[in-house]
């Protein structure tokens, strides 16, 4: 008997394994898959209107009823990261109304019984003027108005939502707007959003908007204050809970807006703030621009709470400069680039000047005669791109190029071909790029020249346009004829961090 059992017992081992290995074969079978498609990967809403989403396909053969989850919540580092999630429905199709403004992270979950499934999608809720182009004006009698060319999702584009705004200002009937001098959107992440327009009417108003409904939430009397009246805002800065822009008074002085408390602060500075410049370029995490004005005897910059100057040479005065912004590769550097030219004599001798962003360690990059004259001066308007070293610059109703950062960085003489020429009449008011407050090097969003124009001559329509033209190309993407009154700025309205 003991025999028998001896060779019974492997007998039943192995029938027992055998079975237990048909069991897990099964039990570990490929489980069936999901796959969903018919949604893009950026989907747009209109705050405080349902979004309905009733095009989502969804594959399944596992037999079991599907599970649906959608839920959303704010961006956190890259994408899909997202935080504060929130749970929002459980149907297949997607009826909600978003009630903020603002870019989110939505998600679907999918289970089948057998597997589960996250798909994330870029939501944009978007209240009417989150992005687009803003153009201060003001018509003939001095009366100020704020012209808004929308940027449409493709479902905007789709049904031929309206694109264009004449004067966004009316929003706002009880205050009388007149003598604009400047628009600036401000926005630091953690910190406030809004837009600032200043003033030289009589009480040297500056106002103070919201940055989804374009309404005033604050306006004060710089000639109250100070007795004075401001124009150029320039840049952007934080320093713990402080946060503020700087605004040229037309005592040539530099004043300080703190956005935490709606109040100026002037601030003596090294020479005068008679122009004024900003640099998009501080920081790649904090997003705030540098503070850089200039006259002909000096350069005076804001790193921060500090105040920075450099003078010009001896028997040299400043024509211009413009700070270089952080891009990738050979373009990743925080500098700028000055342009000194003596004062008497000729030729006159220009040098071009580079330093670190706080004005230290001045080189002489380039020491020449200027055989022709300079297209430039001090008025020119300079604006930099993440796309190349070059600074794209306005004079004499046409866009040239100074190669700031090429092995030869002299500037444009006489004689040199433009890179955009507008129409007959057209006069260049102000420009600007697409630039968000971000300098991120893996984010190109400077990729487009804004070109605001007037045309004295014009008839049967508004003096002012827009043309908007690639800085990849140089090519025109779009214009905008008399749509506005006289153009005094423009400015990139990009959707605000808060």
């Amino acid at each position: 008997m003991k025999q028998l059992a001896k060779y019974l017992l492997p007998l039943c081992c192995g029938i027992a394994l055998a079975s237990c290995y048909g069991l897990d074969k099964e039990e570990y079978r490929e489980l069936a898959p999901i796959t969903v498609s018919g949604l893009d990967r950026t989907i747009y809403a209109k705050a405080t209107e349902t979004l309905h989403l009733d095009k989502l396909r969804v594959e399944s053969e596992s037999g079991q009823d599907l599970v649906y989850e959608w839920s959303y919540g704010k961006p956190a580092g890259d994408f899909p990261g997202m935080v504060d999630t929130t749970f929002i429905s459980s149907s297949p199709t997607l009826d909600y109304a978003f009630d903020k403004a603002g870019s989110y992270v939505l998600r679907l979950r999918i289970d089948n019984g057998e597997s589960i499934g996250f798909h994330y999608y870029d939501l944009r809720v978007q209240a009417g003027f989150d992005e687009g182009f803003l153009i201060l004006c003001n018509d003939d009698e001095g009366a100020g108005s704020l012209a808004f060319v929308k940027k449409r999702s493709p479902q905007e584009e789709a049904e031929g939502a309206q694109e264009i705004w004449d004067n966004l200002l009316t929003i706002n009937p009880e205050y009388d707007f007149r003598s604009l001098r400047d628009v600036y959107v401000f926005s630091s992440p953690g910190y406030a959003s809004g837009i600032l327009i200043s003033s030289g009417d009589d009480e040297g108003s500056i106002y103070r908007l919201d940055p989804v409904t374009l309404s005033v939430t604050y306006r004060m009397k710089g000639m109250d204050e100070y007795g004075v009246r401001t124009g150029e805002i320039l840049g952007e800065r934080t320093s713990g809970t402080a946060h503020w822009a700087y605004l040229i008074g037309d005592d040539e002085r530099a004043y300080r807006y703190e956005f935490s408390t709606d109040m100026l602060i002037v601030r003596e500075t090294p020479f005068p703030a008679r122009y004024g410049r900003q640099g998009l370029f501080a920081s790649k995490t904090a997003g705030v621009r540098d503070i850089l004005m200039f006259s002909e005897a000096g350069i005076t910059e804001f790193p921060n709470s500090k105040i920075a100057g450099y003078a010009a040479p001896d028997g040299y005065e400043f024509i211009n400069m413009a700070a270089g912004r952080i891009g990738a590769g050979q373009y990743d550097a925080s500098k700028y680039y000055c342009i000194a030219r003596t004062i008497e004599g000729a030729p006159k001798t220009v040098k071009i000047i580079s330093t670190s962003s706080s004005l230290s360690s001045p080189t002489e990059i380039k020491t020449y005669d200027e055989v022709q004259p300079m297209l430039m001066n001090a008025n020119t308007r300079i604006v930099t791109t993440k796309l190349n070293g070059n600074a794209y610059y306005d004079y004499d109703n046409k866009i040239y190029h100074w190669a700031m950062t090429g092995v030869d960085p002299v500037v444009p003489a006489e004689g040199a071909k433009p890179d955009i020429t507008l129409p007959d009449g057209e006069q260049i008011m102000d420009i600007c790029t697409n630039a968000v407050p971000s300098t991120s090097s893996a984010v190109v969003d400077d990729d487009q020249l804004l070109i605001a124009t007037y045309n004295p001559t014009a008839t049967g329509r508004k003096p002012g346009s827009l043309y908007v033209y690639s800085l990849k190309t140089m090519e025109k993407v779009k214009e905008y004829v008399g749509i506005c009154e006289k153009p005094v700025a423009v400015a990139y309205k990009f959707p605000t961090s808060n």
